[in-house]
């Protein structure tokens, strides 16, 4: 399963609520594992390191477009 994006309103930050919508959603999935791609500069760093805080592992980078950022690629084990 790769993870397209996880966003919450700004009161709703910092409050546990987007971790909630994650672990909710990959309780119905039965894949084994879970990607996702990170701009290294959002927010600072921080989300890379939330998503480190969640189990996520750096795989790799991949640039999806000329266009685009270079991203960072991560996994974790979905359960």
């Amino acid at each position: 399963m790769a993870l397209k994006e996880i966003g919450v309103r700004p009161t709703w930050r910092k409050t546990g609520t987007a971790r909630r919508i994650h672990d909710a959603l990959l309780a119905i999935r039965d894949e084994p594992y879970v990607t996702l791609m990170v701009s290294p500069a959002a927010g600072d760093g921080k989300v890379h390191a939330l998503y480190e805080s969640w189990g996520y592992e750096d795989i790799g980078q991949s640039q999806p477009s000329p266009a685009s950022a270079i991203l960072t690629v991560m996994i974790r084990a979905s359960h």
